[in-house]
C-alpha cells in the first residue's frame, strides 16, 4: 500500500494535504529569518577572518544536514505529526519524550517572541513610531499570524510557500546586488587571525546553530503528508541545501562588498551596502524584505508547535483537549496556549538572549533524539524503515558525538543560557510523573 492510498488517521482531524513544496519552504521559512540579518555583524567582529567565518556557516549546513539524515528515517519509520518528541517517546519513554517535547515546544515559542521582536525594529525603519511601541508592534504581528493559522492549515501553508519563495528570491538578489557596488578596497582577510579565541568561534557557532535551527521541520508535520517516506527525507534534504547556499553567499557578498570590519561595523551591515545605492529606495526595501523573512520564519513556528502539543496529548502527557483540531486542520487549544507563552516571552525584548537559548534548546533536542536513533536500531530492527539513515552507524554518530562536544562547549561559553535550558527541561520530571500516575488510574 503506497502512501497516497494508506487511509487517514481516525484520531483527530488533521488534514493530510502537505507535500515536499510546503516541506521544502517550512524548512527554508523556519531557518531564514532575523538569524541571518543580526548575526552577521556579531560573528565577523567575533570572528575577524573571513575563510574562518564562512567555514563555520558551512558547517551548520553540513551539521544540519547530518541531523536530517537521522531524522528522515525517523520520520519515515514513525509517520506522526509532532517531531522530534514522537522518536524520543518510542525510544525512552514519558520523561524523556517529556523533555524533548517540552524543549522543541519552547524553542519555537523563543524563537517566535525573538522573531516579533526583531520585526518591530525592522518595521521602526519604515515607521519610527514603532521604535517607541515595540512591544505593542509585536504582540500585535504575532496575534495577526496566529489568526491567519487559527483559520486553518491551507491558509497557513499557502502563507509559507509563498514568503519562503519571497525573501529566498530577496536574499540572492541582495547578494548580487552587494557585489555590484562592491569597494575595491574592501578587506576580506583579518591581518591577525591567531588572536581568535575559542570562546569567540564557540560562541558564533552557537548563534550559527540558532539561524539554521528550523531545519527539521518539515518531519513535525508528517501525519499531514500525503506521501512522508518519499517527501519527508526531499524536504529534509533540499531546504537544508537552498539555505545554506543562501547563508554562505549572503556573507561572502557582504565581505566582498564593505570588507570584514565594514561588516563588524554596523549593527545591520544590509543597509551598510544598500546605502551605497543613494537615496531612501534601497533602505525601504531592505526594511521591506526583513519584514518579509521575519514574518515567514515566525509563521514556519506558529505552525509548528501546536503539532508537539497534539502528539503530546495524544500520548495523553498533556490533557486531551490540546489533542483539538478545529475545521481547518489546527490543533487550536495548543495555538492559543502558544500564544500567550509567545507573547509574555516577547514583551521580554531580549532578541540575543532568547536567540542564543535556541542554539542551546535545539542541540539539548537533537541529542536526545540522535540517541534514540540507535536505541530503536536495536532494540527494533523489524520495525519499516522507509528510508534507512546513509552510512549508519558511521555518520548517525558522528552528529551525536558532535552535539556532545558542542553543548558541554555552549555550557562552558553561556553559563547562563544552559543553566536555564537545565530548569527548562527539568520542569518536566514532575509532569512526567504525573503523567504516569493518570495513565494508571
Amino acid at each position: 500500500m503506497t502512501d497516497r492510498t494508506k487511509p487517514a488517521p481516525a484520531r483527530g482531524h488533521l488534514l493530510r494535504i502537505l507535500g515536499v513544496t510546503f516541506g521544502v519552504a517550512v524548512g527554508v521559512g523556519g531557518m531564514i529569518g532575523a538569524g541571518i540579518l543580526r548575526t552577521p555583524a556579531v560573528i565577523a567582529h567575533d570572528v575577524p577572518d573571513v575563510w574562518l567565518m564562512l567555514a563555520l556557516w558551512v558547517m551548520g549546513g553540513v551539521h544540519s544536514a547530518l541531523g536530517a539524515n537521522v531524522l528522515a528515517e525517523l520520520a519515515t519509520a514513525l509517520p506522526r505529526s509532532g517531531g522530534e518528541y514522537v522518536y524520543a517517546h518510542r525510544a525512552f519513554g514519558n520523561t524523556i519524550g517529556l523533555i524533548v517535547g517540552w524543549t522543541t515546544w519552547l524553542r519555537q515559542v523563543a524563537g517566535v517572541a525573538a522573531l516579533s521582536v526583531a520585526f518591530a525594529e525592522f518595521l521602526a525603519l519604515l515607521w519610527p513610531e514603532a521604535a517607541n511601541n515595540a512591544g505593542a508592534v509585536a504582540v500585535g504581528m504575532q496575534v495577526v499570524i496566529f489568526a491567519l493559522n487559527f483559520a486553518g492549515l491551507r491558509e497557513g501553508r499557502a502563507f509559507q510557500i509563498g514568503t519562503s519563495l519571497m525573501k529566498g528570491l530577496m536574499l540572492l538578489a541582495f547578494a548580487i546586488a552587494a557585489v555590484a557596488v562592491a569597494s575595491p578596497h574592501a578587506a576580506t582577510h583579518a591581518s591577525m587571525p591567531s588572536i581568535i579565541g575559542w570562546a569567540a568561534i564557540i560562541g558564533s557557532y552557537q548563534l550559527i546553530r540558532g539561524a539554521y535551527s528550523g531545519w527539521d521541520m518539515a518531519a513535525y508535520f508528517t501525519e499531514e503528508n500525503v506521501a512522508p517516506s518519499r517527501s519527508i527525507p526531499r524536504a529534509l534534504g533540499f531546504g537544508i541545501l537552498a539555505t545554506a547556499i543562501l547563508y554562505v553567499t549572503v556573507n561572502a557578498a557582504l565581505v566582498y562588498s564593505v570588507g570584514i570590519d565594514g561588516v563588524s561595523a554596523s549593527k545591520l551591515p544590509f543597509t551598510t551596502v544598500l546605502d551605497r545605492f543613494g537615496g531612501p529606495v534601497p533602505s525601504i526595501l531592505f526594511a521591506v524584505g526583513a519584514i518579509i523573512s521575519v514574518v515567514s520564519c515566525c509563521n514556519a513556528g506558529i505552525m509548528t508547535a501546536p503539532r508537539i502539543l497534539f502528539a503530546l496529548a495524544h500520548d495523553r502527557l498533556l490533557p486531551q483537549a490540546f489533542a483539538h483540531v478545529n475545521r481547518g486542520g489546527t490543533p487550536d487549544l495548543a495555538l492559543g496556549l502558544m500564544a500567550v507563552a509567545s507573547i509574555v516571552l516577547a514583551l521580554s525584548g531580549s532578541f540575543e538572549f532568547v536567540f542564543g537559548l535556541i542554539g542551546i534548546l535545539n542541540t539539548v533536542g537533537s541529542l536526545l533524539v540522535e540517541a534514540g536513533f540507535f536505541v530503536l536500531r536495536r532494540r527494533e530492527p523489524a520495525l519499516a524503515r522507509p528510508f534507512r539513515a546513509l552510512g549508519y552507524p558511521w555518520l548517525p554518530a558522528l552528529v551525536l558525538i558532535t552535539d556532545v562536544a558542542l553543548l558541554i562547549l555552549f555550557g562552558a561559553n553561556d553559563t547562563r543560557g544552559i543553566i536555564f535550558a537545565g530548569v527548562l527541561a527539568a520542569l518536566c520530571v514532575p509532569l512526567a510523573w504525573l503523567a504516569r500516575h493518570n495513565k494508571r488510574h
